[in-house]
Parts: C-alpha cells; structure tokens; sequence
C-alpha cells in the first residue's frame, strides 16, 4: 500500500461525499474493490452502487431501513424452510434492492396517468430482480450474498470473514482498569 494513502480527502465535501471518499480508502487499503460503477452525463457525474447477482448485475438501495434488519436478525436462527424466516429474508432482500422513484406528479406525462414516461420516473430493479431469482433458481445461499454484499456497500466497508480461533489467550491493552464479568472481586457472593 502506499504511504500516501488517504491523501486525496476533499475535507470540504458534504458528509455524505466525505464518508463515502473515506470508505473508499478503507475498502483499498482491506483489498477490496467496491462494486460501483459511474454513469457520466454531460455536466455530472452520477454513482451508481449495485451487486453481481448470478450474472446480472442490480442497483441497490440508498439505506437499508432498520425494522426488516430487526426481522430479520429475529430469524437469523431458525430454519430457512420456516416460513417466518423465508418472509424475513425477502422483506429485506426488498429493502436492499433499488426501489426507484415516482413520477414527479406535475409535468404533462404525469397529469395525463402516464406516469412512466416522466423524466423523472424509475421503475427501480426489485422486479426484474425477482423475476431473475425465480428463473435462475437461486438458493437461500444466493441471495444471503446480495444481503451480505448489500450491507457492506451501504455500510461503506467490507464485512470481515469470521476469522480462525487461535489457541492462545487474547491480548488486553495494558491500560486497562476494567474487572472481567468472570473476576469476581473477595465480597461477592456467588
């Protein structure tokens, strides 16, 4: 890697632009390349974030909202055949695909019910998403990995592997002043 590293940060960037430049440096800096792609209009440039899902690539969604994580994380045990669980995995599957954006409701396309012929209209991926699953037969394993991939670019950074168990103990900073739950201080009662 080299030294200078991190020093192209425009500090003066909104803090969306900002957190996205230093999530960018911790991606390259772990050897991960974001899938991210850049679409150039003339005068701007637009970033478009998406996942590789069996061949086809997917826009994702700007966040994830908190309540289908929570859904999910509630099933995050139980068996995939369950019904509960399969629910959870596909209402946040829908929260991580791009859901696209309405007409704006008051230009001549959208006064006229022709909404999809607004500039502004987007049909979003989460139905062709669908419908690619279903033909390609993906598995519970598949789509895990769209969530996976998902979270990481929303998140701005690559989520780790597990990582293998070492025999030793662990290392604690010197400067600690804290007991461990399982050190018990002479006056405790058990």
């Amino acid at each position: 890697m080299s030294e200078d590293a991190g020093l192209d940060i425009d500090f003066d960037a909104p803090p969306g632009e900002l957190d996205r430049q230093l999530a960018g440096i911790q991606a390259t800096t772990a050897g991960v390349t974001p899938d991210v792609e850049q679409e150039v209009v003339p005068g701007t440039v637009t970033t478009i974030r998406s996942v590789e899902f069996l061949g086809r690539r997917f826009r994702i969604a700007d966040k994830i909202g908190l309540m289908p994580l929570l859904k999910f994380a509630a099933f995050a045990d139980v068996n995939v055949q369950d019904p509960r669980a399969l629910g959870a995995m596909y209402t946040l599957l829908r929260d991580c695909i791009h859901p696209g954006c309405p007409g704006c409701g008051k230009c001549e396309f959208c006064k006229a019910g022709n909404e999809p012929a607004c500039k502004v209209y987007d049909r979003g991926d989460w139905g062709e998403f669908e419908e690619h699953a279903m033909i390609t037969k993906a598995d519970a394993d598949d789509l895990m990995d769209v969530i996976t991939k998902t979270i990481e670019l929303i998140a701005g950074r690559p989520t780790p592997p597990p990582g293998t168990s070492s025999g030793g103990r662990r290392a604690t900073s010197r400067g600690s002043t804290g007991t461990s739950s399982g050190r018990q201080g002479k006056a405790s009662r058990r």
